[in-house]
């Protein structure tokens, strides 16, 4: 097993979780906005025929394209699953949905900064490993960076 920066993987996760640093352009929250735009296509009513440039053609396009988005996010929800449940509550509270640092320690109920700390490291580079695997895997890997580092 090849070793990993356990820090530098940390902040990997964190930034591209939340969509920050040199993940911002390709993120979760980048891939849940493409996904709810490619949605936002309406149907066809162009040309069926597979002439280059028809509507149907773009269309077609489009659907291959959100369907691939959604199995990379898919990849996301099945890596923070993957985690114990105390790791998924500081995945999903701190880095999906921007709790405080003092409201997580709360909600899982470890003592002290230093242990919080080891706790949420352990959960971003569990994440990251499981992620860099499915992505890998499910054929994604052009949506999702490699985050361990």
């Amino acid at each position: 097993m090849p070793e990993f920066d356990e820090k530098k993987t940390a902040q990997n996760v964190a930034d591209f979780l939340q969509g920050k640093g040199a993940f911002r352009h390709y993120s979760y929250p980048r891939l849940l906005e493409t996904e709810q735009v490619l949605g936002m296509i309406s149907g066809s009513t162009g040309d069926v025929t597979g002439v280059h440039g028809s509507p149907s053609n773009h269309m077609e396009e489009a659907m291959i394209a959100k369907a691939h988005c959604r199995l990379a996010i898919k990849c996301v929800k099945q890596s923070i699953a993957s985690c114990t449940l105390t790791q998924q509550i500081i995945l999903r509270e701190r880095y999906l949905n921007g709790t405080k640092r003092a409201v997580v320690i709360g909600m899982v109920n470890i003592g002290g900064n230093d242990q919080y700390q080891l706790a949420d490291q352990a959960a971003r580079n569990r994440f990251a490993a499981a992620l860099d695997k499915l992505a890998a895997i499910e054929g994604v890997d052009d949506l999702i960076p490699q985050l361990q580092a």
